[in-house]
């Protein structure tokens, strides 16, 4: 099968998230399988107009806005040379292969913004991204997305039950499994990009909390994004100490931190699915967060960390200090994390992939 795969970023970009691991993973997986798979990506400073990465090809072209001129180009020019294309909806607005081809074409959303656009988008976009988010039942035919939260918000705008199906994101068990130890003082990390829908100043405020019932508790933010210097100029203004800003961390550092921490702390509005907190989870770092999308299922509640009502910061540190205050309530969370992970695994998630194809 020969598949084209369109997405705003390439395994290289430097903003490079969960979406792209996603797409990453499953397409290496589907190639070793005997299929053919191109990525069309925009093309960020530094990088090539063409490129194999682990037998991906690899075709980059314009920027993040101009990807949406370029992508139906390419579609309506060479949709022939493929069997099936796939658009990535890890953004607002949708890439409309249906209207540029009369190929196969499926729609992997990962999550429904709703009412979040208002924070996401300029309010001169507002509307047209509304109205992208409302119609895309009748611009695809064909959905996949990476959980049951997400299906059902598909469901809520119109898209037949039968045409919506779950594949879930898998864990590189070879690279995220638990570390020799965790660090002396209770640590708490945030790794995410800076951006509004992410609530970093909750990670603040919550950490405020926390460390008047823990003095020696320290938060590593990891990442970079738009919001970081706001972000950056709200803890000196608050005076908190012991917070490290590490900027964007690669693999290696990536995993220590994830091993060597206590608490891994989400604070999305919206999430699709939550990697972050399943690959904590590998390496048994129970996570918090809030009560909302995916995170449902990416955290069990309880059992490999706590869900925190959405948007309450002081619950959230609430629940941060039910696992940092008690060395027991950590270690069975640890445990019960490191076995729910291993449930999840990239060879299973390819080949549901692969089966959703076959039968488009």
């Amino acid at each position: 099968m020969r598949i084209l795969w369109i997405n705003h970023r390439c395994p290289k970009h430097p903003q490079a998230g969960g979406a792209e691991e996603y797409v990453f993973q499953i397409s290496r997986r589907l190639i070793k399988k005997g299929h053919e798979v191109t990525l069309l990506a925009e093309r960020p400073p530094g990088l090539p107009y063409k490129e194999e990465i682990d037998g991906i090809g690899i075709i980059r072209k314009g920027s993040f806005s101009t990807l949406h001129l370029w992508a139906p180009l390419y579609v309506a020019r060479y949709s022939r040379s493929y069997d099936v294309i796939i658009d990535n909806i890890a953004h607002v607005f949708p890439f409309g292969s249906p209207w540029f081809t009369n190929r196969k074409v499926v729609a992997v959303v990962y999550h429904v913004n709703g009412s979040n656009l208002r924070r996401v988008l300029p309010p001169a976009l507002r509307v047209f991204g509304e109205a992208s988010e409302k119609n895309l039942p009748k611009i695809y035919r064909m959905f996949v997305t990476v959980s049951k939260s997400t299906k059902s918000e598909l469901i809520k705008l119109g898209v037949d039950p039968s045409r919506v199906w779950v594949v879930y994101y898998g864990i590189d068990h070879i690279l995220y499994r638990p570390g020799r130890r965790k660090s002396d003082t209770p640590t708490i990390l945030w790794l995410n990009r800076f951006v509004k829908y992410k609530n970093p100043e909750h990670a603040l405020k919550a950490f405020q909390i926390v460390k008047k019932n823990l003095p020696d508790a320290k938060l590593i933010m990891a990442g970079d994004g738009p919001e970081r210097p706001r972000i950056e100029s709200i803890a000196r203004r608050l005076g908190i100490d012991n917070i490290i800003f590490t900027g964007r961390v690669f693999l290696a550092q990536k995993i220590k931190l994830l091993q060597e921490s206590w608490v891994c702390l989400y604070t999305s509005d919206v999430e699709g699915w939550g990697l972050v907190a399943l690959e904590a989870a590998a390496c048994g770092t129970p996570c918090v967060g809030y009560a909302v999308g995916g995170l449902r299922e990416s955290i069990v509640d309880g059992v490999t960390g706590f869900l925190a009502r959405p948007g309450d910061f002081e619950d959230l540190a609430d629940k941060i200090l039910k696992i940092a205050g008690d060395v027991n309530t950590l270690k069975r969370l640890s445990q019960n994390a490191v076995a729910y992970a291993s449930k999840f695994d990239w060879d299973r998630s390819a080949r549901e992939f692969e089966e959703v194809l076959k039968i488009l």
